[in-house]
């Protein structure tokens, strides 16, 4: 009696096992394909999260281990993303095509280019023929191309704007800046996007306190604040852009209706300032649920608007789209093509002047998304793409350009410093002097002031002393020749002076300024008065 009870009981345990055992692996089966369609909908943490739980409970699941690696990558946590395809590879399973994209792009960020053209060759053993391919492989075999007119460039992190979140896409406004952020709020309640785990960006503003005790100074910032709340969305607010003289702008947020997947795609809307406040106005006729419609920018006569999308007519990725306002009504946004275009992600296009500057991680760089620009011809064509190279780009992503009306001075957003989605904003002075320098004129005296230029006479071997002034040494020296030509080689930006000896042994004290930015030389005339042993004109590289 007791066998057989004890033979119903092991009965008993085994067959609860077994339900048990088909519970578990229903229930990570059930929490995998979840993990899928997080992926699909681009929730990649939520994602990430399910395929690492059903991994510790399967650890030799490659293909798990796979779709982690993939997590990490779309996650920008690239450090994270290497190992787990490591591993996958150290178990010997093949690699699909456009997991060895992702290996080799992984490599790029993380500045091992060449394990990058590695496994970008590999990836052409399987997918022959793809010329952006062989592009990216002859950018990082020549990546040094990238660095020439490194010295052209000044760029400098803001620590008085960004945090530990993103702060992105800046924007010059009223003596200050705008840009987004998703920094933690005040507040018993907080909003979270769970594709991120982080708070919805905001629009802020920080007013620029310039520093009059430092010359040359980077611009100062001062605390931000939440800029119009009639532009806050329940979700994700920003970028914008102006026109119409800062009167006009158009700004991305979220839609208020869900797809059919249940996921919030990006519109566009436009508002006008009205009575010290920004009022939204239209929409974008051709904001979709089904698609998101984001990174405007758009002329200063508000006829032509740029943006990208990932709306289904694209090359892949999200693309860059045009879009014209005539007859007053906007017209079907039209596609840049695959000149501009890649199967990958071209964003944040920025219109200034005839030049369309755009970030990108399918035209060749230096790794993540790196700034392009194309010039915009007369007939609307679009020339050359082309990298801005560094210190703007890195082997990380840099985007949300702006530059001044001169050309000389802007911002940016990149997440050099630490990677993943922690954004900063950077500041940049570009069109540099570059140095060591030499110029070059010619030296001319006359006996008066009141002289008029017909008086003027060669003056021919006269020594020159180049005097740096914060320094106050002297640097170097030169003679003018029996025309009154001279050279002069200038070793570093500063602020000078030239000491001019004639043959009578007269001195002379020119000032000399150099300018932060280069222009085209000529040649420069000193003028010397011999009454007043002193120049009457203070010559200057222009």
């Amino acid at each position: 009696m007791r066998s057989t009870i004890l033979l119903v009981v092991v009965i008993i345990f085994g067959a609860y096992e077994g339900a048990c055992q088909e519970t578990v692996f229903g229930l990570l089966k059930k929490n995998e394909k979840l993990a899928d369609r997080y992926f699909e909908e681009r929730n990649f943490q939520e994602a990430l999260n399910l395929f690492q739980a059903a991994a510790r409970k399967n650890p030799r699941d490659h293909e798990l281990r796979l779709k982690i690696a993939r997590c990490h990558y779309f996650l920008k946590q690239y450090p994270k993303a290497s190992d787990s395809y490591e591993q996958y590879l150290k178990a010997g399973q093949p690699f699909p095509p456009k997991d060895l994209y992702y290996y080799a792009e992984t490599y790029v960020t993380l500045g091992d280019y060449k394990k990058a053209v590695e496994y970008f060759r590999q990836y052409l053993v399987q997918t022959p023929n793809d010329s952006l391919i062989t592009e990216k492989i002859w950018r990082l075999d020549n990546i040094q191309y990238l660095y020439e007119d490194s010295l052209q460039f000044a760029v400098r992190s803001l620590p008085q704007l960004n945090t530990a979140n993103g702060e992105l896409c800046p924007v010059p406004y009223n003596k200050g800046l705008l840009y987004i952020s998703n920094r933690k709020e005040g507040g018993l309640v907080e909003k979270i996007d769970a594709s991120q785990n982080m708070p919805f960006y905001r629009i802020y503003f920080s007013p620029s306190v310039p520093d009059t005790t430092v010359e040359n100074a980077a611009l100062q910032f001062g605390r931000p604040t939440p800029f119009n709340t009639e532009l806050s969305s329940k979700f994700h607010a920003g970028p914008l852009s102006f026109y119409d003289r800062h009167r006009k702008m158009v700004f991305t947020t979220t839609s208020e209706e869900a797809a059919e997947d249940g996921g919030r795609g990006l519109q566009l809307y436009f508002a006008e300032l009205r009575q010290g406040r920004w009022k939204p106005t239209t929409a974008y006729p051709y904001n979709s649920k089904e698609y998101s419609i984001t990174d405007p920018s758009i002329s200063e006569d508000g006829k032509v608007l740029y943006f990208s999308s990932d709306m289904e007519t694209g090359l892949g990725g999200q693309d860059l789209y045009r879009s014209e306002y005539a007859n007053g009504q906007w017209t079907k946004p039209v596609n840049l093509g695959n000149h501009v275009n890649t199967p990958y992600d071209e964003v944040f296009p920025y219109l200034h002047g005839n030049t369309l500057y755009f970030s990108s991680n399918g035209h060749p760089g230096m790794g993540g998304l790196d700034i392009f620009k194309v010039m915009i011809t007369s007939t609307g064509e679009y020339d050359e793409v082309t990298n801005a190279g560094y210190p703007v780009n890195s082997n990380y992503d840099e985007f949300g350009i702006v530059i001044d009306s001169i050309n000389t001075h802007g911002f940016f957003s990149s997440n050099r410093k630490t990677g993943g989605y922690n954004d900063d904003i950077y500041e940049f002075d570009m069109d540099l002097q570059t140095y060591p320098l030499e110029i070059s004129g010619w030296i001319r005296q006359k006996e008066y002031n009141w002289s008029d230029s017909s008086d003027l006479k060669v003056l021919p071997n006269a020594k020159l002393y180049l005097i740096d002034n914060i320094r106050n040494v002297n640097l170097s020296e030169s003679v003018s020749d029996s025309s009154g030509n001279f050279s002069i080689v200038i070793p570093w930006f500063s602020t000078y002076r030239i000491r001019v000896v004639g043959k009578d042994n007269d001195e002379h004290i020119v000032s000399l300024e150099i300018p932060k930015h280069r222009k085209l030389y000529s040649k420069h005339e000193i003028v010397i008065v011999k009454d007043t042993f002193k120049s009457s004109v203070n010559p200057s590289v222009k």
